[in-house]
């Protein structure tokens, strides 16, 4: 996950270096939950969007270190986190379900070699100025509460400013200032377009319901 905005210095002005993620299988519990029948037909044993998602974002020394360990949720916990989550901050909970699936397979003990951390994915250099910023007080990112409701407030601003879904998903992705001044990169469609794709799905079972 690649969060970024304009408060954030040295934007770069193209495309930054890349790193690769693996997207998780598709958790056997989350199908038990889906209940639309082609849903459950299509994704039955098969890894939930499987695809190879490049990094846009520079690796960044560690400004902020959260202070509990890591939560350990089940999959039904991580849902009702992020779903609150995305209604506090007047969100479809299937879109940030989407995220943060696509992000870490809704585990909070998700943690990127760049250090990204939780169920959304929350660069510490990002929690240092966005916590503050946004939910006006310093996070936690191992608090799945605080790493939830600062994933989420971020979609939010970012919605607010680019008026389009897919424009805020590659701003979470490569950083506000770059879809900005290029658009999606190349390298951010695959990220943009299965997330969405989930989403539509996700919304079709009625999953954030």
């Amino acid at each position: 996950m690649a969060l970024n905005n304009n408060l954030r210095p040295k934007e770069q002005a193209g495309p930054p270096p890349s790193r690769f993620r693996l997207m998780p299988k598709f958790p056997r519990l989350v199908v038990a939950i889906v209940a639309a029948a082609t849903l459950t037909a299509a994704l039955a044993g098969q890894p939930a969007y499987a695809a190879v998602k490049k990094s846009t974002r520079p690796v960044t020394r560690v400004v902020h270190r959260a202070a509990t360990p890591p939560a350990r949720l089940t999959t039904a916990q991580a849902r009702a986190i992020l779903i609150r989550a995305a209604r506090h901050h007047n969100l479809n909970p299937n879109f940030v379900l989407a995220v943060s699936y696509w992000e870490s397979g809704w585990k909070q003990s998700a943690l990127s070699r760049t250090g990204a951390v939780g169920l959304m994915q929350v660069e510490p250099y990002t929690a240092a100025w966005a916590g503050p910023a946004l939910l006006h007080h310093r996070v936690d990112l191992n608090n799945p509460v605080d790493n939830a409701e600062l994933g989420a407030a971020l979609l939010r601003t970012y919605l607010d400013q680019l008026h389009d879904p897919k424009l805020a998903l590659a701003a979470y992705y490569q950083g506000l200032t770059g879809v900005r001044r290029h658009g999606i990169y190349p390298s951010s469609r695959g990220y943009v377009n299965g997330i969405w794709g989930l989403r539509n799905q996700f919304q079709a079972a009625h999953l954030g319901a």
